[in-house]
């Protein structure tokens, strides 16, 4: 049988998910139990049903059936760092004792629902905390466009601002914001039948949409060349996410020095 999770007790806390300590204590029902060996030291990274301790149950009464009973692991409730060990070895933890404390993780970066740093599925979190208004992660920020699901905490996006920014100037370069449509390339349903195809890309966003047909403007490839000399090419559009990418990823683009421009979806 499958020893229960320790109970996590209140813990000193700044506001919001970020470093949240925790005290994990032993189950207010449950048996005494002698502590016999850590699994665990200060400092280590625990999962959830990551186990922490090995212990022995100590029987209500001499002699009783319980003394016979397996060895049972103590096993954490949620995921974070070790920071205190609140118990001796051979040391008896009563009911509601605490047995650790830790630092809970405030997911940081989360893709499609994973926590990067402990491996949660804070999906499952959300479910279990039903209204909870305490946000479960602090990973609000969307840093990748090609790559929604990927967030981060706002901390993690303002050390990736600065670094972007050390870097543009290593390379003694500003950003340029090139509008896609209408400056590099021209798009339409519009199809002629005596127009060359030569330069021409023809594609469909999906099952049942309509056919596309783009092409670079005039000089495009050689203003690319140029200015890319200068700049940090950046370009946008107020076309879906899935059409700049498509744009991005033609042969036309990447033999345009486009293959180094990042994409930005404007949301209006």
């Amino acid at each position: 049988m499958e020893d229960p999770p320790a109970d996590s007790g209140g813990g000193a806390a700044s506001e919001g998910p970020a470093l949240q300590v925790a005290d994990i204590c032993w189950p207010t029902g449950a048996v005494p139990l002698r502590l016999l060996e850590w699994k665990v030291k200060p400092g280590s990274l625990v999962n959830v049903d990551s186990v922490l301790a090995l212990c022995a149950p100590i029987p209500p009464e001499k002699g009783s059936e319980a003394a016979r009973l397996p060895e049972k692991k103590v096993k954490a409730d949620r995921a974070g760092v070790v920071k205190e060990l609140c118990c001796q070895l051979g040391q008896v933890i009563p009911p509601g004792g605490v047995i650790v404390r830790i630092e809970e993780c405030s997911h940081p970066i989360v893709m499609k629902g994973l926590c990067a740093e402990c491996g949660q599925d804070l999906t499952q979190l959300q479910g279990t905390n039903g209204n909870q208004q305490t946000p479960i992660s602090t990973a609000t920020v969307s840093m990748v466009h090609s790559v929604p699901e990927l967030m981060v905490s706002s901390e993690q996006a303002e050390q990736l601002g600065r670094e972007d920014q050390q870097r543009l100037h290593r390379n003694k370069k500003l950003v340029l914001m090139v509008d896609l449509d209408q400056t590099l390339i021209h798009t339409t349903e519009q199809h002629c039948q005596r127009m060359s195809n030569k330069g021409i890309f023809h594609f469909q966003l999906g099952r049942g949409e309509p056919m596309l047909h783009t092409r670079l403007r005039p000089h495009c490839k050689e203003f690319l060349e140029k200015i890319a000399k200068l700049y940090e090419l950046h370009v946008f559009t107020f076309g879906s996410r899935l059409y700049a990418h498509t744009i991005a990823g033609t042969d036309q683009m990447k033999h345009s020095y486009l293959l180094f421009i990042y994409c930005f979806i404007s949301l209006f």
